[in-house]
Parts: C-alpha cells; structure tokens; sequence
C-alpha cells in the first residue's frame, strides 16, 4: 500500500475579493511496497507484466498498490 502523510495549510485573507483563500500541501513521509498480483499487458507481440495500480482503477488494485493518504494537520490561518 502506497501511504502520503500530508500537512495541509489553509491562509484566509479577510476583505480580499480576487482569491480570498490559500491552500498548501506538504507531503511529509512516503511508504510504498512492490505490487502483490502484476498485470500482464500484451503491446506490439509482447508481454509484460506491471503493477496494477497502473493499470486497474483503485477498488480492483492489490493492497500494496492502493493509495492512501492520511492528512496529518490542517492549519486554517486569517490574515
């Protein structure tokens, strides 16, 4: 399973009418793992095998494919 841990940051400006908002994210840590069931792909008389997280949408992926994200901190600040 692929894991993103997030820091997001949210600036509000009060009274601003052109973008009155500001959101930065900040990926702090990464985990990943091989892929458990490859995909074989066949392309010009061959075969090849890949991950299926390139290949298969999310909820037909292996667990070390499937992404996950987990957001550590939001921080919301007025100016």
């Amino acid at each position: 399973m692929s894991r993103h841990r997030v820091e997001v940051t949210e600036t509000y400006a009060k009274g601003v009418q052109d973008n009155p908002w500001s959101v930065d994210r900040r990926v702090t840590a990464t985990e990943s793992a091989a892929c458990l069931r490859p995909v074989e792909v066949k392309a010009n008389g061959q075969r090849r095998l890949i991950a299926c997280g390139r290949r298969l949408p999310a909820d037909r992926q292996c667990d070390a494919c499937r992404v996950r994200i987990h957001v550590t901190e939001v921080r919301r600040v007025q100016e």
